[in-house]
């Protein structure tokens, strides 16, 4: 992780923010690179990957590129800023996020977050050309009056289950293919020199 800032710019930032004008090189920290863009626009530049239980942004970095000093890759490709919140929490780091967000694991599982209603249930469906499919379920976020007055399924989603749902989502990585790895890399330190 540590190599990651090294490749960015300094910048002059008055961290006191006096006059006279005394200034000290920091990091530009917003000066991110744009290459999540052009990686998915090629599918064959990376790959899918659920990060697991265990999985940390520098464990995957050491197991796929053979190096931990990758883990800038890992997290610059998913568009990750905060390793900490952006990364999927599990275990005691979930149910401590959960405590300090809504007050203990009781209070988030009682609480409503959101209300669903379900437009479409998931099914299968036969089409003639391509056979059977299935239809996944899709429902919208609606406010309480409309969630009370719909005949449709519906759903009170807690604020558990909300964090959980959001925790899946980010489970979803992608990671560059290790042939780019170095290329990218070296790219980089040349376009932020």
């Amino acid at each position: 992780m540590s190599e990651y800032f090294t490749n960015f710019k300094k910048i002059d930032y008055n961290i006191n923010k006096v006059k006279p004008l005394i200034t000290t090189k920091s990091v530009n920290i917003l000066n991110r690179p744009v290459i999540r863009d052009k990686i998915l626009s090629n599918i064959t530049s990376y790959y899918d990957y659920v990060v697991q239980e265990t999985d940390r942004a520098d464990t995957i970095a050491y197991d796929y590129y053979g190096s931990a000093s990758y883990t800038w890759l890992v997290l610059l490709a998913n568009d990750i800023t905060d390793p900490y919140y952006d990364w999927p929490l599990f275990g005691n780091n979930f149910d401590n996020y959960i405590i300090k967000k809504y007050g203990g694991i009781q209070e988030a599982t009682t609480k409503i977050h959101h209300y669903e209603e379900v437009l479409r249930e998931e099914t299968t469906i036969y089409d003639e050309v391509d056979g059977y499919k299935k239809l996944l379920e899709r429902a919208i976020v609606v406010y309480k009056i409309a969630y009370d007055n719909s005949s449709n399924p519906k759903r009170e989603v807690s604020c558990f289950d909300y964090e959980i749902i959001k925790r899946d989502k980010k489970r979803n990585i992608i990671l560059v293919d290790n042939a780019y790895a170095k290329q990218i890399q070296d790219e980089f330190r040349i376009i932020f020199r």
